[in-house]
């Protein structure tokens, strides 16, 4: 016999809706493990004591962090899915009676409210300080790489602009240091004075720069998508994976210029002791590995192949670092000369050069540097002894794991944010706006993995 239901739609029920939702749900976990209530103290200088009553601030982050971690990328697609479902209602505290927040407060109190603060950033670093707290960080090896977040932008809305070229405290430690070698060579008595100092890079530069998103950079690299995207620069604890930092730049930024400071910035946001990091070939510079050194820090960083020209032809040089010079297969010096910039290589190098009179009747000469040239060269990054540590350190088995850990922990990770907790592109522009957009994807990851580790 077929049975036939009857309109149930009108019935009257008494129910909990904490009975409706199973015990090993996710949320249902989540809302054990974390308490969000930090966040009251965080934005109570936000709110003014008089006034209508606003929402809830602790609902509305929940409400975008369940977008994060069950990858909803739109807020109004948001709403619609907080109405219907049971398990999301609970976690947020709203009754089957009680109104879903339109989606247009979600961006009306990011856009005024929040827009000056740092209260997500702030949100971000909570959950981070709670796994240090409970030893799901140690810091012992940080990895780190960043990846591309397409931007709300299209490429064929673009012009050329000329842009104050800002530099980096990176470069400004790099050029500090070339200062202070000419000014050394400049006052040694037994060396020739040069008129001329290091030059640094200019004070402009020509860009691509879209017109609906300026703050994007034009990513133009090889395997990498071209558009205009924004950087995700990104440190992970290896312990358990649990993102230690995010940064987000324009996409035409190079992945070695940031990295120094956000490594300080963990050190003292958290009181972080970072004993080792691994990164790939982005980062292989000079400079990179003299700060590194600087913070007690062992890099184990991809080597970038090739370097200096001693060996490519039959003449061999040997470097005397008490002396600062080189050594030819004859015995002959070359001697520092001065500081050199490097546009393409944003970097300095010291110039080594010969006496023309030792070369002119070199028979080495044309194996060593040609007819063209009337004496030998040799460019050296500054602070390249620190550079050959790092080099050295790769043939060590510890190098072979902390980079098979940066693989696992770097790339594996960012695949699971891009297909699961919405990196793969942004509806917002603007840095601050994505930056936002990039906390919450890696708070969304650490939860989970917070959760799996306890």
């Amino acid at each position: 016999m077929m049975g036939i239901d009857g309109d149930k739609q009108h019935q009257f029920m008494f129910l909990n809706l904490d009975d409706l939702v199973p015990e090993n749900h996710f949320l249902r976990v989540v809302r054990n493990k974390i308490d969000f209530s930090f966040i009251y103290e965080k934005v109570q200088h936000l709110y003014s004591p008089v006034g209508r009553r606003s929402v809830d601030p602790v609902l509305l982050m929940k409400m975008i962090l369940i977008g994060y971690l069950y990858g909803i990328p739109s807020e109004r697609k948001l709403e619609q899915e907080i109405q219907v479902n049971l398990a999301y209602r609970w976690f947020l505290g709203l009754d089957l009676a009680d109104t879903v927040p339109d989606h247009s407060t979600l961006s009306q109190n990011r856009r005024r409210r929040f827009k000056e603060s740092h209260i997500f950033q702030e949100i971000f670093d909570h959950i981070v300080s709670e796994c240090i707290r409970t030893g799901l960080v140690t810091g012992e090896i940080i990895v780190v790489d960043s990846t591309h977040v397409k931007a709300n932008a299209s490429i064929n809305r673009s012009e050329k602009v000329l842009v104050e070229k800002k530099p980096t405290e990176y470069l400004e430690e790099l050029e500090k240091e070339a200062r202070r070698i000419e000014n050394d060579r400049d006052n040694d008595p037994t060396r020739k004075k040069r008129g001329r100092k290091p030059k640094s890079s200019p004070p402009e530069k020509e860009v691509q720069q879209s017109t609906t998103d300026p703050e994007s950079g034009l990513l133009n690299r090889p395997n990498k998508p071209k558009g205009f995207h924004y950087l995700a620069h990104t440190s992970v604890d290896v312990k358990h994976g649990i993102i230690t930092d995010i940064h987000v730049t324009a996409a035409n930024v190079n992945d070695h210029e940031p990295f120094i400071k956000r490594l300080q910035v963990q050190k003292e946001k958290y009181g972080l002791h970072i004993g080792k990091v691994g990164a790939d070939k982005g980062y292989d510079r000079s400079g990179v590995h003299h700060e590194l050194e600087n913070l007690k820090i062992t890099g184990y960083i991809s080597p970038i192949k090739g370097g200096i020209d001693q060996t490519e032809r039959s003449v061999r040089f040997t470097f005397d670092e008490m002396n600062d010079a080189y050594y030819c297969s004859n015995g002959k010096a070359l001697q520092f000369t001065h500081v050199k910039w490097h546009s393409w290589k944003q970097s300095y190098s010291k110039i080594y050069a010969a006496q023309t009179k030792d070369c002119k009747s070199c028979e080495l000469r044309q194996q060593c540097f040609g007819q063209t040239a009337s004496r030998k060269t040799i460019e050296r990054p500054l602070f390249q002894e620190a550079k050959e540590r790092n080099q050295a350190r790769k043939q060590s088995q510890e190098y072979s794991v902390i980079q098979r850990q940066r693989r696992i922990w770097c790339e594996g990770t960012f695949g699971t944010m891009k297909r699961q907790h919405n990196l793969k592109e942004t509806y917002k522009r603007g840095i601050r706006n994505v930056s936002e957009h990039c906390l919450f994807s890696a708070m969304a990851i650490n939860i989970k993995r917070m959760i799996k580790a306890n």
